[in-house]
């Protein structure tokens, strides 16, 4: 008899604004390989739907004046982006991006706005950018067809400050106009980055590696009470904040001090995001919010 359980998994947050949340999802019922996700919308206590027919892997949320700008970016594996504004739902798809294209150049991984602008990477170092005229690549000078090289993240503060990382320490910087591979002082997978500023960048990888400075210029962080992988890095409340492997934490100097939520229980976690005020904290079956005091949880009615 086919299951009836409407629980999901959760994949990946984002807060648009305070209060607000996005999730991308996938229902515990479906294949694995089902060409499925649902987004999540929460507000108040107010939750709303979309559901999708790709495989996300990300999700950012952009303020305009412009409609066309404006509102949730859903990123699929395959390149595929939904925009959805106003209830409605639009789906392009980047040229080249995934699998659906041939020769591939892999996966992508990742969707970020960055000053207002988004950018996309994946597999094969693809960066893209999204103009007038759609998405246009700006890795092709460093894209490779080798498997095993690739982007799992990208962030930065404007676009003449943007950092990708990836594969076996990779750390490319962009500024506006060529890339730049960095000396990285780790061989780790790299999985996450934060840009709080031009000049401080924090990293988060394999192996329990954190990383802080810019651009050739690196503090390596190994506690070695936490060895296992960081999958979110991000800085609230004048901390930085990780989560990975189950565990939430905040860096103490050179020291990862596991955080007590005060649940009472163990939990799921595994991707961080702050906005006005707040601190979002999404595992698998969990979502967390801190505003600075104490921490709450937020029930989603199909995982009760």
């Amino acid at each position: 008899m086919p299951s009836t359980s409407t629980a999901v998994t959760f994949l990946t947050g984002y807060s648009g604004r305070k209060g607000l949340l996005g999730l991308l999802s996938f229902p515990d019922m479906l294949d694995p390989k089902a060409m499925f996700c649902r987004m999540y919308g929460y507000l108040d206590g107010t939750w709303g739907t979309h559901d999708l027919e790709f495989q996300c892997k990300s999700i950012t949320h952009r303020t305009s004046d412009d409609p066309a700008r404006r509102g949730w970016w859903v990123l699929g594996k395959n390149g595929e982006v939904a925009h959805i504004s106003g209830g409605q739902v639009r789906v392009e798809q980047i040229p080249g991006a995934g699998l659906n294209f041939q020769p591939t150049l892999g996966y992508v991984e990742a969707i970020k706005n960055i000053d207002g602008d988004l950018f996309v990477c994946g597999y094969g170092r693809q960066v893209y950018r999204q103009d007038g005229a759609g998405w246009t690549s700006i890795a092709d000078d460093i894209l490779t067809r080798d498997t095993g090289t690739g982007f799992f993240d990208l962030d930065g503060v404007d676009a003449r400050h943007v950092y990708a990382v990836g594969w076996k320490g990779e750390i490319w910087f962009h500024d506006g106009q060529a890339w730049q591979q960095d000396d990285s002082p780790t061989t780790v997978h790299l999985g996450a980055v934060r840009c709080v500023s031009a000049d401080e960048v924090w990293i988060a990888g394999d192996k329990g590696v954190i990383l802080h400075g810019r651009f050739n210029a690196w503090q390596l962080i190994a506690d070695p009470s936490f060895t296992g992988n960081w999958y979110s890095i991000e800085v609230f409340g004048g901390k930085t904040w990780l989560a990975g492997s189950d565990v939430l934490a905040w860096l103490d100097g050179d020291t990862v001090r596991p955080v007590d939520t005060g649940l009472g229980r163990e939990f799921t976690v595994h991707r961080l995001h702050a906005k006005d005020g707040l601190l979002w904290a999404v595992g698998r079956a969990d979502i967390l919010v801190f505003d600075g005091q104490s921490w709450k949880e937020i029930i989603h009615p199909d995982n009760t």
